[in-house]
């Protein structure tokens, strides 16, 4: 086999083994269903947009926990939840803002309440 069609399988199986290692490991990332039986969670993510002010999102919980729950000035609309921790640890996210808003998928105006 000449050199430059070795050099091509190589790079093809190596890539192909790079997919495959990090395909399976986008599941790791996931929290696991805590005691309400869910692992994902509805929120109103705020825009800034006077013509869509929210975009309904669902998401795995701990990305909530990790990263929602910090940026867009705050303005995210999602209920309490319970989720495992990355140490299997079931832990309670106080919501903020409306959380029945969230859980209606963002219609209407949201009423301020935590939910």
């Amino acid at each position: 086999m000449p050199i430059s069609r070795r050099i091509a399988a190589f790079a093809g199986a190596t890539a192909l083994a790079a997919v495959a290692v990090l395909g399976a490991a986008s599941p790791a990332f996931a929290t696991k269903p805590a005691s309400d039986g869910e692992h994902k969670v509805p929120y109103c993510h705020a825009t800034h947009s006077e013509k869509n002010p929210y975009v309904f999102i669902e998401t795995d919980k701990i990305a909530v926990v990790r990263a929602h729950n910090k940026h867009q000035d705050l303005e995210d609309h999602y209920p309490s939840f319970v989720y495992l921790d990355t140490d299997g640890v079931e832990k309670f996210f106080e919501g903020r803002g409306d959380g029945q808003f969230a859980e209606n998928g963002c219609v209407g105006e949201p009423g301020g309440g935590i939910g």
